[in-house]
């Protein structure tokens, strides 16, 4: 029997879904730079009933098709100009959308704040709202200018500005620009096919964990560390998120504020054990460790998801290798897969209801300029 709550939580996500199916679904485009984005935006715009088109760069950049002349990791500093030219060859594309998304590095909004969109944008940011790529961006960007465009962002109603994390909310707060404290974690949800497994014949994946293949998983050597202590792990490639599914679990030394991976292992209920934040702070204090903005994470550990209180259950904390090897062998495994799954299925409804009602209230307002 279905609780009050799931029933209420249900009843919010469906009803608007049927108000839709009376009238024509939105017309949705989301820009990215990453590919597991566009997995996640594409469950969301399924779920929903959204009529979805996505564009990862790099194909346009292949295909020379980004503002004609960009490439390499130049892409990721959206300058005045680069956002120019890209809203030049691309804007009668552009316009046949009723609201668009971009996620992964937020200045890709750039080439729709700047040239006066006025339907409906939604900035997911998921790696800090200026991120630029200093080895190519020579003082170019992030200019002024960009600076000055976001924070009129968070002026328009026409701008939905959402974080996956809340770290996001702090850092843009410390280069002056304030937006608010709507987040949306990713759900992790993805297509069901099986993939061709990359991960080689001989693993018993059930007797073995995954060790992403990671900078801090190779320079804290996870692996070597968990061989001396004879725990079986396969740190290599895999082909996307299925292809992990019937490994025992993760080990993993954080290396960002958030990422996609954790949530998609959480929907295939992988329990993941990760360093306390004693441990994890003072890999980072010796340089074996590395994190961006890392000079936040001393006092402000909390706003990652790796460390934050209300993901506290995702996760099996170790204070040293030989904590590891105790707490892996006093765990019920049977258990902890059942549990990482139901808070998956939770967590997966929660995503869902949060961007039911962003895409709510856009109807609404697309229907009312229509």
């Amino acid at each position: 029997m279905k609780s009050p709550t799931k029933s209420l939580l249900l009843l919010f996500l469906y009803i608007p879904l049927l108000m839709q199916a009376e009238t024509q679904p939105l017309k949705v485009l989301h820009v990215s730079f990453h590919q597991g984005c566009i997995r996640e935006i594409q469950f969301i715009a399924q779920e929903l009933g959204l009529e979805l088109s996505a564009v990862f760069i790099q194909d346009w950049v292949r295909e020379n098709n980004y503002d004609g002349k960009t490439t390499g990791n130049h892409i990721y500093n959206v300058t005045q100009q680069r956002a120019h030219d890209v809203w030049q060859m691309h804007k009668d594309y552009f316009e046949q959308f009723d609201a668009i998304i971009t996620s992964d590095t937020a200045p890709l909004s750039r080439i729709f704040l700047q040239n006066n969109w006025k339907k409906p944008l939604i900035i997911w940011i998921c790696n800090r709202f200026d991120y630029a790529d200093w080895g190519t961006a020579r003082g170019t960007f992030p200019d002024a200018e960009y600076y000055q465009l976001f924070r009129q962002a968070t002026t328009q109603d026409n701008v939905h500005i959402i974080s996956y994390n809340a770290f996001e909310h702090f850092y843009s707060a410390q280069k002056g620009v304030s937006i608010g404290t709507h987040t949306i974690q990713p759900s992790g949800m993805f297509k069901n096919e099986v993939p061709e497994s990359y991960i080689p014949a001989d693993i018993d994946k059930a007797n073995t964990f995954c060790v992403p293949p990671r900078n801090n998983d190779a320079s804290m050597h996870i692996v070597e560390e968990c061989a001396r202590l004879g725990i079986a792990c396969y740190r290599g490639k895999y082909n996307g998120p299925r292809d992990l599914e019937g490994f025992k679990g993760v080990i993993h030394f954080p290396y960002a504020w958030s990422n996609l991976a954790l949530f998609e292992n959480l929907q295939l209920g992988l329990p993941y054990f990760i360093p306390s934040k004693t441990f994890m702070l003072n890999a980072l204090r010796s340089g074996r460790a590395w994190w961006p903005d890392k000079g936040y994470m001393y006092d402000y550990a909390h706003l990652s998801e790796w460390y934050s209180a209300a993901n506290k259950e995702y996760f099996i904390y170790f204070d040293s290798w030989q904590d590891l090897k105790q707490k892996i062998e006093a765990a019920d495994f049977n258990a902890l897969h059942t549990k990482m799954k139901r808070l998956g299925q939770q967590h997966k409804e929660k995503v869902l209801a949060q961007w039911q009602e962003v895409f709510n209230a856009i109807q609404l307002t697309t229907q009312h300029n229509g």
